[in-house]
């Protein structure tokens, strides 16, 4: 998109090469230009025309700057001056994956983000607000490169701001259910949605999904703490936990406090396992069978890894991908 101070100079330009052509016009017809009207309403009839041409080129160039009506100016922004959002959704933890690492990499080598960051300025004048491009702007930042960034200059409400960073992160890498419910309390901390409900209408996301993503994201802090990174929880490991707590708090955050000082890292099963005070024990396999019969087994390994095996020659690669599909959305309910 072309910055507004480029918008300006395409236009004066435009009227710099109107104002020569109609200088060359003068000079090459200057024989075949009538002289200047020597009766008053010849001299009225003559201005009246030259009138009439102007406004012409008048219109053309008001047609021209229309298009740009409503378009928001560009800037190389330094990224240190840039904050992020009261409402940011982006965990520091999702900067440290495969995937942040991908697109931090696509900018390194392309000199700079392509998509332009969203930011606001900042009441006191001094830097900008992130609205969204929260991984855009990190990757500049680590990188040392200048941030492109649209700069909105209007004013833009609690409300305004929270959705436009919700609409435009649905075509991006997907929030985990701890950044999205972190996002989702601050909006209802800001109190321009009084329930889950209404919050749920105005996002355009079920009801159901905001209080599992809220539900992890209250967990208390030494929970989530006891976990390598809190994007792996799960709002289905937040309600087993939740159910443990309100049975027996204190026990809970006793076991939290052991596992947030261990060495190493845990598989997220077993850190849920141990939040829960559930050993992960291995299990030796069990037969899986259909109406046509035994077709393989599954196991549990010690370190909380449940194991399916099935028997050779029964599946092509199109069957494995229903299997696999059949199983994500077991986890996405």
């Amino acid at each position: 998109m072309a910055t507004f101070n480029k918008r300006i100079f395409d236009t004066t330009q435009v009227i710099e090469e109107k104002m020569a052509e109609k200088a060359l016009q003068s000079e090459s017809d200057e024989a075949q230009v009538p002289g200047p009207a020597r009766t008053a309403p010849g001299r009225m009839l003559q201005t009246n025309g030259q009138i009439v041409d102007l406004q012409a080129e008048l219109a053309v160039l008001r047609a021209k700057l229309g298009k740009w009506d409503g378009s928001m100016p560009t800037s190389l922004l330094d990224p240190t001056t840039i904050v992020r959002s009261r409402f940011a959704n982006r965990h520091l933890k999702s900067f440290q994956t495969a995937d942040f690492a991908r697109l931090k990499d696509s900018i390194a080598l392309a000199g700079g983000n392509v998509q332009p960051i969203l930011v606001v300025k900042k009441p006191d004048d001094e830097g900008f607000e992130l609205v969204f491009g929260h991984r855009r702007h990190q990757a500049c930042l680590e990188l040392g490169l200048p941030v492109l960034a649209l700069i909105w200059d209007k004013p833009l409400s609690a409300e305004g701001h929270f959705l436009a960073m919700e609409r435009e992160n649905r075509e991006r890498t997907d929030l985990s259910a701890f950044e999205a419910g972190t996002s989702y309390q601050a909006a209802l901390n800001e109190g321009f949605c009084r329930s889950e409900r209404q919050l749920a209408e105005a996002i355009g996301v079920h009801r159901r999904w905001v209080g599992k993503c809220l539900r992890v994201a209250r967990l208390p802090p030494a929970i989530v703490e006891a976990f390598d990174s809190p994007l792996d929880i799960k709002p289905a490991h937040a309600e087993a936990i939740q159910a443990a707590l309100e049975e027996n708090s204190k026990a809970v955050l006793k076991r939290a406090e052991k596992l947030r000082q261990r060495q190493g890292k845990l598989r997220v099963s077993a850190v849920v396992a141990g939040l829960l005070g559930a050993e992960v024990e291995a299990s030796g396999p069990r037969k899986m069978t259909s109406a046509s019969g035994s077709f393989g087994s599954w196991r549990r390994d010690s370190a909380g890894r449940t194991i399916f095996t099935v028997d050779s020659g029964l599946i092509d690669d199109a069957k494995a991908e229903a299997i696999a599909a059949a199983i994500s959305k077991v986890f996405s309910s």
